[in-house]
């Protein structure tokens, strides 16, 4: 089972409460329908069981939304639904990483860079 692409950047999901923390603790759970047995999407909280609502994302669609549960039925039947597998994962929240600002800095640097940095003193020297 895994965590929802979309989970990463919902605002839905709390942020970690301190700037050290860079993780959440989430409850990830399969949601089938009772009657049909079929998968109705997976939900995510941060606590479970959930009392009024829970974000789902629903079978065949790429975002979560917030669905009350008294409204989450199955799309096919219309039965109820329940969880079948209910895991706990950690939401790792870290900012983007830049890769054409971290490259590698050992060594001799490659002839065209030193010819591009050349020509940019060249330009820096007739400018002034």
């Amino acid at each position: 089972m895994f965590i929802p692409e979309s989970a990463n950047s919902s605002t839905e999901l709390p942020s970690p409460t301190t700037t050290t923390r860079k993780t959440t603790t989430v409850f990830v759970a399969e949601v089938t329908c009772v009657m049909c047995s079929r998968l109705v999407g997976t939900a995510v909280e941060t606590h479970w069981p959930p009392v009024n609502s829970v974000l789902i994302q629903v079978e065949g669609s790429a975002v979560l939304r917030r669905i009350a549960l008294q409204q989450l039925r199955c799309p096919d039947c219309g039965g109820n639904t329940a969880p079948t597998e209910v895991t706990t994962r950690l939401l790792r929240r870290e900012r983007p990483i830049d890769w054409q600002q971290d490259q590698p800095r050992r060594g001799r640097p490659p002839t065209w860079l030193v010819a591009q940095r050349a020509t940019a003193r060249l330009r820096g020297d007739q400018s002034t």
